[in-house]
């Protein structure tokens, strides 16, 4: 089942990655390999701010998948969840 956010609220305090973090990840997604790209999409996930176990957490469904798509997702997500956005 999903759950998401019962608020327009932003869930962290400060949003450290913004609008340009969307436009570099699609960037990436669109030039990198796999392999690349999930590297690229966990240092943009240890960016951002949030707790350390959630993120670890997102890093880690990234090292397990073999899907680009499901890498652009979970990375996306979090950006998105920090703007508020309710993913």
């Amino acid at each position: 089942m999903f759950s998401t956010q019962s608020s327009s609220k932003a869930r962290l305090k400060n949003d450290t990655l913004g609008d340009s973090a969307i436009v570099k990840l699609n960037f990436a997604f669109e030039s990198m390999e796999l392999d690349q790209f999930k590297l690229f999409a966990k240092e943009l996930v240890m960016s951002g701010g949030g707790k350390q176990p959630m993120k670890q957490a997102i890093c880690d469904a990234i090292d397990s998948t073999s899907k680009k798509q499901v890498v652009y997702k979970k990375a996306c997500d979090f950006i998105l969840a920090g703007m508020g956005l309710g993913v």
